[in-house]
């Protein structure tokens, strides 16, 4: 999932509490001021209303007629006058609601009462046209409101995650090494202070582990290596007494070849676990011959196993350690021997290797691993020999691109395309 920036959400948050705020403001006020209009109108209209009932108690029909007030009392035998004010004609007996009458707003009230029927007609004009004006008011004061709101917004979500960048600048900064610096903690705010400090414990933690992996790992220099010495010095011991035969002197050849080449894995492994930088001097190599040695130390190993192929198209040539070279081809094609019972295919060509068998497939977890984008799972799900995750080491150590072009239950077909290649000797 795409990270998100806490500034912008921060940003989003404030100004949609502004808006929500602002908005549930204009429509209280305006409904407030709607419903006091109304109060105010009903009232002044009832105490109108009252005021001619008590003043008119005859049996004849009245009419007033002025721009701002129209009143019309009918007698009950006479409760539809030929001459009724505009504003009243073709309204109905009980009635009450706001009418228009051209450019003009009139609260209208037809109601029976004792002796006759009561027509009274407000002009309202005026309080419609304040109420147009107090509303284009109250808007302009939430544009205003809202801009405010976006100023405000805009740099709250700034000053808030200003601390934030400065943790995640701080962090950045600190080199990668046997002895990181820790991050300073001089943070105002709990929370990043307490940050700070829980990634110095990190930091100290971490380089305590570093400490016993690099104490580890020259134990394991040591006791790796002397042995390998040692088995070395017997081997030039045992043919210096030219007392061998020559089908002793043939196995004695491949037990020297095997210790030569434990010497280089053991020298490559302790320098893939260190990150030392390369110090080998390279050489240029055909990959055919690599591979054709690969496949018969494999043959000897494997209880004589012929079934891996090597097809040469075109010679592939690079600039490489061939130990590391031989390491990584081993690697894979012992795994596709060790976990199929069908053929296996090494194509050679002038661009990339191939090594293609008929097994069942890699599992998901291991096809992860091996196009790293994971490490080792907690159950070890490895290839053989070094594993998954060494062989991305050495490919990434000889800058060679390694894809699973295909992964099913045909097969799998797996591609190392070197990045550099030299076309001549």
């Amino acid at each position: 999932m795409k990270p998100r920036s806490i500034s912008r959400r921060v940003y989003r948050a404030i100004l949609a509490v502004s808006v929500v705020a602002t908005l549930s403001m204009v429509v209280t006020v305006l409904l407030v001021n709607e419903d006091l209009e109304h109060t105010m109108l009903d009232v002044e209209f009832a105490q109108e209303r009252d005021f001619i009932l008590m003043n008119h108690t005859g049996e004849e029909a009245f009419i007033w007629d002025t721009p701002e007030l129209a009143v019309v009392f009918a007698p009950s035998d006479d409760v539809h006058p030929n001459v009724l004010p505009e504003v009243f004609q073709g309204l109905p007996q009980n009635y009450s609601a706001e009418i228009e009458r051209g450019d003009e707003t009139y609260l209208v009230a037809v109601e029976s009462v004792s002796g006759g029927v009561l027509y009274i007609a407000k002009n309202i004009t005026h309080f419609e046209k304040r109420e147009a004006l107090f509303g284009l008011a109250l808007i302009i004061i939430a544009v205003v409101i809202l801009a405010f709101s976006l100023l405000l917004a805009v740099f709250s979500s700034r000053r808030i995650v200003r601390p934030l960048k400065l943790l995640s600048e701080r962090i950045s900064r600190i080199p990668v090494g046997p002895n990181m610096p820790r991050m300073e903690s001089d943070y105002s705010d709990v929370e990043l202070h307490s940050i700070a400090l829980t990634f110095n414990r990190f930091l100290d933690e971490l380089e305590s582990y570093v400490r016993r992996e690099q104490s580890l790992l020259n134990l394991a220099s040591h006791e790796l290596r002397t042995p390998i010495a040692v088995m070395s010095g017997a081997l030039e011991i045992i043919e210096s007494r030219n007392q061998l035969s020559e089908k002793d002197r043939a196995t004695l050849l491949r037990v020297r070849r095997s210790c030569d080449e434990m010497r280089d894995n053991v020298n490559i492994l302790l320098k893939l676990a260190r990150r030392e930088s390369e110090e080998r001097v390279h050489e240029i190599i055909e990959v055919s011959p690599v591979a054709r040695q690969v496949i018969s130390d494999l043959k000897f190993s494997l209880n004589g196993t012929d079934r891996v192929n090597l097809t040469t198209v075109s010679e592939l040539r690079v600039k490489a350690d061939p130990a590391i070279v031989g390491m990584l081809l081993r690697n894979i094609i012992q795994n596709a021997v060790q976990h199929t019972k069908g053929e296996i295919d090494v194509m050679v060509s002038e661009t990339s290797v191939e090594i293609e068998d008929s097994g069942t497939g890699l599992s998901a977890d291991q096809q992860a691993i091996l196009m790293r984008q994971k490490s080792l799972s907690n159950d070890g799900t490895a290839l053989s020999g070094l594993g998954l995750y060494i062989v991305t080491l050495m490919a990434e150590r000889l800058d060679w691109l390694l894809d699973i072009t295909q992964t099913n239950e045909n097969g799998t077909k797996i591609r190392l395309s070197p990045q550099q290649c030299v076309n001549k000797l």
